[in-house]
């Protein structure tokens, strides 16, 4: 008889939504080009990038772009991979901003052309002397006074606050501690998105479907151009069992936030379920790559892929892997016992 075992998802993988980390960073950026993607009669663009501290990928960092003119483009805040997109972008130069009260603020100039469609934009943390009074940011001919331009100021000092706070203790795990600091910071100030969004995973972990998407929802109405909201929504979705409507949502997530681990595993997971096992594979070996530590989960669902495939070596390698990253795993037993089976036929 072939094996046939179905391995659930981890526990923790539920860690693997969302979580906004500090948003007191700045920056300084290197431009990377990006090979070209061919021209389009639409001559549309998009600029994509991630920001890397000294210990790795930072998220919730906010990133504004600006179009000649001094005219705001959008504004991001990164991804819990620090990623970050704007797209449906004309030809032309733009200007990513970075600027904090205790940073360097950090201008760069972005060109969109025919040859280099989809430039790439890493962006390198480092902290700055603290100074008493934020400084300009000196670009182009003159100086740029966001908060002048800016239709969207930066968020006031106690939301951020009251944000950080219950950021520190959702990855503590003290949820409901956690859900009174963001209702705090929403409650000082409705559009704080962000705050949205966490407190969402948290209902989502809850299991409280309802109240997640009217979180992820309404953060979406605030800015359409954050990915996590999407990715959020496909995977309740995907838990509803409503899997075309969650790869319209991943699908839209991803284009935002391209190097969201958790997004291609329920991508991944999505193709699985409809049976799509050729789209399913690369998806689920992104998610591991982008993550190895914190996904390491994704390689059971690989092998139940390949199970479903009746490839027993493949998932046999990917079983054994997994148990070599996690031996005290509560399904360990299980699991050893299904490669003693593998490894007999």
């Amino acid at each position: 008889m072939r094996e046939t075992k179905t391995w659930g998802k981890r526990r923790r993988m539920e860690g693997g939504s969302s979580f906004l980390c500090s948003l007191l960073m700045a920056a300084t950026l290197v431009l990377i080009a990006a090979g070209a993607r061919g021209a389009q009669l639409t001559y549309k663009g998009a600029i994509e990038g991630h920001v890397i501290g000294p210990q790795g990928q930072l998220a919730g960092i906010r990133v504004q772009l600006i179009a000649p003119g001094e005219r705001p483009e959008g504004e991001v805040y990164t991804d819990s991979n620090g990623g970050f997109f704007f797209g449906n972008l004309l030809y032309g130069r733009y200007w990513i901003v970075i600027q904090t009260q205790e940073y360097r603020p950090v201008r760069l100039s972005v060109l969109i052309e025919r040859h280099v469609l989809q430039p790439q934009v890493e962006v390198a943390l480092e902290r700055a002397v603290k100074r008493s009074k934020p400084t300009a940011i000196r670009g182009s001919p003159g100086s740029y006074k966001l908060d002048a331009r800016n239709p969207t100021p930066p968020f006031d000092s106690k939301v951020l606050h009251e944000f950080e706070k219950g950021r520190k203790l959702q990855l503590e795990g003290n949820l409901p501690k956690a859900t009174v600091h963001y209702q705090r910071a929403l409650q000082l100030s409705p559009d704080f998105y962000p705050a949205l969004n966490n407190l969402g995973t948290i209902y989502l972990r809850q299991n409280d479907h309802v109240r997640a998407k009217a979180a992820f929802l309404r953060s979406l109405e605030l800015n359409p151009d954050e990915g996590e909201p999407y990715i959020n929504l496909g995977r309740i979705l995907y838990e509803e069992g409503q899997y075309r409507q969650a790869l319209e949502r991943l699908d839209a997530g991803l284009k935002r936030s391209p190097q969201s681990a958790i997004g291609h595993y329920f991508l991944g997971s999505t193709y699985l379920k409809l049976g799509e096992l050729e789209k399913a594979e690369p998806a689920l070996k992104l998610a591991y790559s982008l993550d190895p530590p914190r996904m390491a989960f994704v390689r059971l669902q690989l092998a139940n892929l390949y199970l479903q495939r009746h490839d027993m070596q493949a998932a046999g390698v990917e079983l054994e892997g997994y148990l070599q990253a996690n031996p005290s795993d509560p399904q360990a037993p299980a699991i050893r016992k299904t490669l003693a089976r593998i490894r007999e036929r």
